[in-house]
């Protein structure tokens, strides 16, 4: 849908649907995976648990009937783990990577966790500095099949409880 700005400029508003993964997403998912990861892209099977495993939170953001973006999240305490976050090339700088990133600490902090972690390769600066900038900080640098990697952790616990101010962290309306 197309209206005018009040420079009279044309604004399109987003078809982005956010929702939890089903097993009919299985095969877009493993190729926005290959996509964003190539070879290391995870095989099938593991994209079969982490929609059917209730464990896993999969999200996954469609635009047109399209997945354009997913995260994986295994909710637990203490940790929480963010498995993967991938944005089709495409579809990036439009905020859905903070969204998701955003909604994966939303439901940490619903599991009681009090930290999300994840890991991420050192060389992709966007990812790395996307963290940063959401409050993650580096508590590990290893090497995983010769490439150098981080481990990133966010407090989500905080005092003697959890996010005093969640509207903090809360994600864009289109993913509510």
């Amino acid at each position: 849908m197309k209206i005018l700005s009040p420079v009279n400029e044309p604004v399109t508003f987003s078809t982005v649907v956010c929702r939890q993964g089903a097993e009919g997403d299985i095969g877009p998912l493993i190729e926005l995976d290959r996509v964003c990861f190539g070879r290391r892209a995870w095989p099938v099977r593991a994209w079969w648990e982490v929609i059917t495993f209730p464990e896993w939170t999969t999200l996954v953001l469609t635009e047109h009937g399209q997945v354009i973006a997913a995260s994986v999240l295994l909710p637990a305490a203490p940790v929480s783990w963010l498995a993967s976050l991938a944005v089709r090339p495409g579809s990036r700088r439009r905020g859905l990577g903070r969204a998701l990133l955003r909604k994966a600490l939303l439901g940490a902090r619903d599991a009681s966790a009090r930290w999300l972690s994840l890991e991420v390769d050192r060389v992709n600066r966007v990812a790395v500095d996307l963290y940063r900038k959401e409050g993650f900080g580096t508590i590990r640098r290893f090497r995983e099949d010769g490439r150098p990697r981080l481990e990133m952790v966010h407090r989500v616990g905080h005092g003697r409880r959890f996010l005093t101010r969640p509207h903090e962290i809360e994600p864009p309306a289109l993913l509510l």
